[in-house]
């Protein structure tokens, strides 16, 4: 019998597969990226179905497969922003989701094969508990969190070493209003350093 292994991890991507079956990217807690086999899925009774939509956060139960990973269970995070399944549309909200879905796009650039990045995987969790309990955030805010989430996953990867002009703000997990208003003035320096570390490694 296979071993199940079960992690934290953050969907960033999905394609169909077969008839009603899924292949799911998921960026894992303890197994770094996992592209998961999920057959029967998109089957409305399918029990895994609520808890396996894109951009969402959940805890995962895979068996290895011969050329995927299957995945057997699923568990929705009781943290989850579920931006695909909000049905306003504030600006903050569409900002919101944009940014989310960025995220997730440059999570599927930057990393490769199942190698475990869970200071990485943190960070990503941290953003996620901060944008499920904030709905006010106007467009200046999210730039600068969108900044500031991408240093540090450029950080936690090796891109961004330390630097004096970041004061230490790559390495801690904090997210809150006062921060993101004190760090307004310093985009334009993290934007200088995730271009600089995106040119340089071709990504």
């Amino acid at each position: 019998m296979h071993p199940i292994h079960t992690t934290l991890g953050f969907i960033i991507g999905s394609r169909p597969s077969g008839e009603a079956g899924k292949m799911i990217s998921i960026f894992t807690r303890d197994l770094g990226l996992v592209f998961a086999s999920a057959q029967g899925i998109r089957f409305e009774k399918s029990k895994l179905r609520p808890f396996t939509q894109d951009y969402s956060f959940g805890q995962f139960s895979f068996v290895r497969g011969k050329e995927y990973w299957r995945l057997t269970s699923a568990q929705e995070d009781n943290t989850n922003l579920r931006i695909y399944a909000n049905d306003t549309n504030s600006e903050s909200t569409n900002g919101t989701q944009a940014l989310v879905v960025r995220i997730a796009s440059l999570l599927e650039r930057l990393l490769h094969g199942e190698q475990p990045h869970p200071e990485l995987f943190d960070c990503i969790e941290a953003a996620n508990i901060f944008l499920a309990g904030s709905s006010n955030l106007d467009a200046e805010e999210l730039e600068t969190l969108e900044s500031l989430i991408v240093i540090r996953m450029l950080h936690h990867l090796g891109y961004i070493g330390d630097a004096a002009d970041l004061n230490g703000y790559v390495h801690s997990l904090e997210l809150n209003k006062d921060l993101l208003k004190s760090l307004k003035g310093k985009r334009i320096v993290m934007n200088r350093h995730i271009n600089k570390a995106l040119k340089e490694s071709h990504l």
